[in-house]
């Protein structure tokens, strides 16, 4: 049976891939919640059942933005270019 999950905010969960791990996506994505490798992180609160809040989405995508426009105008004004 499979389920809809995402990873709980403020949390990472990287699962094994080969000889390598994987960080699973901010995203909603479908599991079976009867196997115990996705069991045992939805038992302890890594992974919520149901799609990403809205709020959470939001509050991720925000701080990336910001950060960017900010970081053009900073090094703007500290190189004098605009002065000139």
């Amino acid at each position: 049976m499979t389920t809809l999950v995402h990873v709980t905010p403020g949390r990472v969960v990287k699962i094994p891939a080969g000889n390598r791990t994987r960080k699973l996506p901010d995203t909603g994505f479908n599991v079976n919640e009867r196997d115990p490798f996705w069991a045992a992180l939805l038992r302890n609160g890594d992974l919520t059942v149901g799609d990403v809040p809205a709020q959470a989405a939001a509050a991720s995508a925000t701080p990336a933005k910001a950060t960017a426009t900010t970081t053009p105008a900073t090094t703007q004004a500290a190189s004098g270019s605009a002065a000139k």
